[in-house]
């Protein structure tokens, strides 16, 4: 069958870069291995705290609230190892690229059913592909997987891509896409019926509250899942969410600020998992005074304390930049990352040649404590050179829609989003950076060419140059202003054991297991 999508604008990076991109995005697990003497308990609830609601129709946008039920209900076709970088499938059994790229044989597992008892087909992987094309879903991959011209199903277990141009990087998209149980879809969104072909069961939810999760007895290898339940409690306050963690009545949290995290690493009978990681950094919109003046952007650059978020809001585990890359990213040049120095009275001065000193302004801020934060020490230093910064604080669902829209709806937004994959696929996935449609509703034609640049590079070199070109360039216009970026760190308790974090930060518990009588 034959799709008609928009084209990417921009192509993304070719056969060259794959191997370089998926070594450069794993994460890592810091754990203690289980107490001596312990041993894995049959059954048992696994409680889990998070900050954060779920969001059952933002399942293909990744949002904050999903990241640790998403991989027990739901399962995608591959999963990239975070150690080799390497695909490796799980509904998928097997695949072959064309030499050239430019199509995709994949074969199906032929034992799987969705929690109905239906059997999964390839018509499944098709209508999932589909939902990811579908701008009302806001897919993060919908760019990537927009370069696939036709979805041909072969049998029951069988299905054929092709693309429009080599896309090695199919598997970025196949990593974050559950597989959907197309007759009951559009009952997501509520809540109501949520189905997918994992290891547990969506069995209630109360928004705001909890949900809970039931082992799936129909699942390929069911004997192999050693919870009966899995319970994840959302507890927005900060405090409420260590003393849970702390008074035993949880086995793992979810969305602790980082210095409790980082309070707990050595402290007896816990253990810091470490996942993904983040860019948390401020977004202008460029169509709005003072912010149509890339001085004024510029300036805010030289007002804000990179440090001093690093060391009072992220316990000293994140690394002060002005580059949206983590610093392992192949070609990060930390002179770049550092180009904008703590200068407030360089900030003050330019602030006032400007005219725009006094200027009031609001800054939406999602209501997660380390944004929280953060936002007070950036209203702080903004104050002290001359602008008058308010924060607008809104739910994480508020937030995660707002993002997807691709519109704060004010003047400036507190962001923060994934690490995990490259400049050449974060450059058209992540929506403070894409050239059409950004959230600061910055364009340019040379920001376009930096663009396809980055992601049409193929040896280390010309990958290395596009990559400080684009930076000089981004640095130069200060749109988005990047803050920190930061691993993301949760906690359990010793009695819980097996957490998985994936490459793109979920936290898969579906294979866990309790300790003890």
């Amino acid at each position: 069958m034959s799709i008609k999508q928009p084209s990417l604008a921009r192509r993304m990076m070719t056969g060259a870069v794959l191997s370089a991109v998926l070594a450069a995005a794993g994460c890592s697990a810091v754990e203690r291995a289980p107490k001596s003497g312990t041993k894995a308990r049959a059954g048992g609830t696994l409680v889990v705290a998070q900050s954060s609601d779920v969001n059952p129709a933002s399942f293909l946008s990744s949002a904050l609230g999903n990241i640790v039920l998403q991989d027990s209900v739901f399962e995608t076709l591959s999963r990239i190892d975070t150690t080799t970088g390497k695909p490796h499938g799980v509904l998928a059994k097997s695949w072959d690229m064309a030499p050239d790229m430019k199509s995709m044989d994949i074969r199906l597992r032929e034992d799987v059913t969705f929690h109905s008892g239906r059997p999964m087909t390839s018509s499944d992987v098709v209508y999932s592909i589909q939902q990811v094309l579908d701008p009302e879903n806001s897919a993060r991959t919908r760019p990537i997987a927009g370069e696939i011209s036709r979805l041909e199903p072969q049998g029951d277990h069988g299905l054929k891509l092709t693309f429009k141009r080599p896309l090695p990087n199919i598997f970025d998209v196949f990593e974050v896409m559950p597989i959907v149980d197309k007759g009951t879809f559009e009952d997501y969104r509520a809540g109501k019926e949520v189905i997918g072909t994992g290891r547990f069961t969506w069995k209630s939810w109360t928004p705001g509250g909890k949900i809970l999760l039931e082992k799936y007895a129909g699942h390929r290898d069911a004997g192999a899942t050693r919870l009966d339940k899995i319970e994840i409690q959302v507890i927005t306050d900060p405090t409420a969410l260590l003393v849970a963690l702390q008074s035993g009545r949880v086995h793992y949290a979810v969305g602790l600020s980082p210095l409790d995290a980082a309070g707990l690493a050595d402290q007896p009978g816990y253990a810091v998992v470490e996942s993904g990681g983040s860019s948390l950094s401020l977004a202008f919109d460029v169509t709005k005074p003072p912010f149509d003046d890339k001085r004024v952007r510029q300036a805010v650059h030289y007002a804000i304390d990179r440090e001093r978020i690093v060391k009072q809001v992220e316990g000293g585990l994140a690394t002060a930049t002005a580059l949206p890359w983590k610093a392992s990213t192949p070609g990060y040049d930390r002179t770049q990352g550092g180009h904008y120095t703590y200068d407030p009275p360089r900030a003050e001065r330019i602030i006032a040649e400007t005219g725009a000193k006094g200027t009031s302004f609001t800054v939406v801020v999602p209501d997660i404590p380390e944004s929280i934060a953060i936002f007070t020490i950036v209203q702080n230093n903004l104050a002290a050179v001359g602008l008058d910064a308010k924060p607008s604080t809104i739910s994480v669902t508020d937030y995660d829609e707002r993002i997807a829209k691709r519109n704060a709806r004010a003047p400036a937004v507190l962001m923060r989003n994934g690490t995990g994959f490259s400049p050449a696929s974060a450059l058209v996935t992540r929506a403070e950076l894409i050239p059409d449609g950004n959230m600061s509703r910055f364009e340019s034609p040379e920001y376009t060419d930096l663009v396809a640049a980055v992601t049409e590079a193929v040896t280390p070199d010309t990958q290395k140059q596009s990559l400080t070109d684009f930076n000089a360039y981004f640095l130069d216009q200060a749109f988005q202003l990047s803050l920190v970026t930061r691993p993301t760190l949760t906690v359990r308790t010793d009695d819980f054991v097996g957490v998985v974090p994936t490459d793109q930060g979920f936290l898969d518990v579906s294979r866990s297991y309790l300790t003890g009588g």
